[in-house]
């Protein structure tokens, strides 16, 4: 099995994200057992919002969820040593029209933003050139979050490897045999690695609370759920899991 967090100290690498928080609630305990050493850049695609959990910063609006969301992916980068922040500034589901059902079932193809966020991601990974790119699965079909995995898809072909983390907390929504069945047949994905990350977990956790727009008791608990069954079939714990291309090795 690769070790990961090796290879996130060895090469330069570019975390794509959705929205500010996916990286630190998917793969942050990766992050975390490499905190200060992994010389990463986080790219987060869609940084405009009108969501918020707290009801009082959703009617403060737009400008200042966007805001507050850019302060905490700030704090969290330096938090992990992240090297770089690259915001793309394009508007979320929120502000496109969708809600919160509306959103997880959209068809992306027929999203405006397909074309500009495969040619803004595109060009993000020509001018960063990384070693590796770890970029969302699209597991739970949020429709933020299947464009970028298409657009990190479509971008391939350049020698760059690619490989996809569980999507959470939306993997957590779905029984691991499905969430399985997703990724190895829509997908075209093989697991890669699965790493134990029980000794950073609370480091992981504390992370995520530093998206306190975003994260309550709730989405830590099945954040939680999910990482202990992935690390049930080695006997306990609590592990994070990344997929690649089948048969390519992680290069697409």
């Amino acid at each position: 099995m690769p070790d990961l967090t090796a290879e996130l100290g060895a090469a330069h690498t570019l975390l794509i994200a959705p929205h500010p928080d996916d990286v630190a609630y998917s793969c942050g305990g990766l992050l975390a057992a490499r905190a200060g050493a992994a010389r990463a850049t986080l790219l987060t695609v869609f940084t405009r919002s009108s969501w918020a959990l707290p009801k009082r910063l959703r009617r403060a609006g737009p400008d200042v969820i966007t805001a507050r969301r850019k302060e905490e992916e700030l704090r969290y980068c330096r938090a992990r040593g992240l090297a770089r922040y690259v915001p793309l500034g394009f508007d979320d589901a929120s502000l496109r029209g969708y809600d919160d059902d509306t959103e997880m079932t959209a068809d992306p193809a027929r999203d405006p933003l397909r074309e500009p966020v495969a040619r803004a991601v595109a060009a993000a990974v020509r001018e960063l050139r990384p070693g590796l790119v770890l970029a969302p699965a699209a597991v739970g079909g949020h429709v933020d979050h299947l464009l970028v995995h298409e657009a990190v898809r479509r971008s391939a072909g350049d020698g760059v490897r690619r490989l996809y983390y569980e999507d959470l907390p939306y993997a957590a929504h779905h029984a691991l045999p499905a969430v399985e069945g997703l990724l190895s047949g829509s997908r075209g994905l093989v697991p890669y690695a699965t790493t134990d990350v029980s000794g950073v977990f609370q480091e992981k956790v504390r992370g995520m609370y530093v998206y306190g727009s975003q994260t309550d008791d709730e989405c830590v608990r099945e954040v939680t759920l999910h990482a202990r069954r992935v690390a049930a079939p080695a006997g306990g714990g609590r592990a994070e899991r990344v997929w690649a291309v089948a048969g390519a090795a992680g290069n697409p």
